[in-house]
């Protein structure tokens, strides 16, 4: 008889939107769902500029298409452009991997102070700014003061200028952007890791299987479905996330290599009051990264096992 009305009591707070126990998750979500519908939905009718001609004394006349012929036709939006997919290459290609292999060392190491030690400060450089980070690498380069360049003259050679080096600049960033995030994105790959049941590893080693194939067989296949996820879900913003660190980093002498669409946007709706160039290249942008979204939740089905799509 308990169990029949605390099971119809249950019943009630299951019905119940709000109840004692998750009022506070609510309120613990509602601020950045209101923050996020204020800074994304609300500016969303302002694409409506894109096919304006607006500027600073607003709407004018419907140029339709124009504006994006215009930007298409300038020289500095297709190197912004070209710019952009070779930091979204190095990404893929650098950026992504390293998190993984950090994680499967970690997974390695015994010694328990050693990896908690190592762990904390991989991860600091996460929380710390990118306007301290950019201030911190650009003094630690500089030709005249960096202690890397003193340190290159005290053995006899030539200061290099890092920051300065249009050609170096997009491996100099790579290797930030690495440094700041590898330690934070591998605890994911972490929780994934101590996921897998440790007896397949016995019967690897039982097998004669060494590190490598242990790796590559077991440990790999066990992530597989995180690693999918991230990279998915890593498309739809594929293209931004770049304007702080580059805001930050870029000058006028590595502008050339630098220089990508979020700053591009900037100088030219910002800077040059152009509202409505400015917003016909970020509507570009958000269409390449909607497309790019959804071919990959696309070939996600192609990958998964039970061929279920990520979104």
């Amino acid at each position: 008889m308990d169990t029949a009305i605390k099971a119809k009591g249950y019943q009630k707070n299951q019905k119940k939107i709000l109840t004692k126990t998750n009022v506070m998750l609510y309120l613990m979500i509602a601020t950045p769902l209101i923050l996020y519908y204020i800074f994304h939905y609300i500016p969303m009718p302002g694409i409506i500029i894109g096919f304006q001609q607006y500027g600073l004394s607003g709407f004018k006349y419907w140029v339709g298409f124009n504006n994006f012929k215009t930007a298409f036709a300038t020289f500095f939006f297709w190197e912004a452009f070209r710019n952009s997919w070779v930091f979204v290459a190095f990404g893929y290609i650098f950026v992504t991997p390293t998190p993984i292999i950090f994680a499967l060392l970690m997974n390695e190491v015994r010694i328990k102070w050693f990896k908690k030690g190592v762990q904390t400060i991989s991860t600091l450089p996460h929380f710390v700014t990118w306007v301290v980070i950019g201030g911190l690498f650009i003094q630690l380069l500089s030709p005249s003061t960096g202690y890397i360049n003193l340190l290159i003259k005290f053995f006899g050679g030539q200061p290099i200028f890092f920051m300065s080096n249009a050609a170096l600049f997009p491996w100099m960033f790579t290797f930030i952007r690495i440094w700041k995030n590898v330690g934070y994105s591998a605890i994911i790959y972490l929780a994934a890791l101590s996921g897998i049941d440790p007896q397949l590893y016995e019967a690897a080693v039982i097998d004669g299987a060494n590190k490598l194939r242990q790796v590559w067989h077991i440990t790999l296949p066990g992530i597989r479905t995180t690693i999918l996820v991230l990279v998915v879900l890593s498309f739809s913003s594929v293209l931004s996330g770049m304007f702080e660190p580059i805001f930050i980093l870029k000058n006028s002498m590595n502008r050339s290599t630098a220089e990508v669409l979020d700053t591009y946007i900037y100088s030219v709706g910002i800077i040059q009051g152009k509202f409505n160039i400015a917003t016909a290249v970020g509507l570009f942008k958000a269409v390449i990264s909607m497309f790019l979204l959804f071919t990959a939740n696309f070939l996600s089905k192609r990958v998964t096992e039970d061929g279920r799509s990520i979104l």
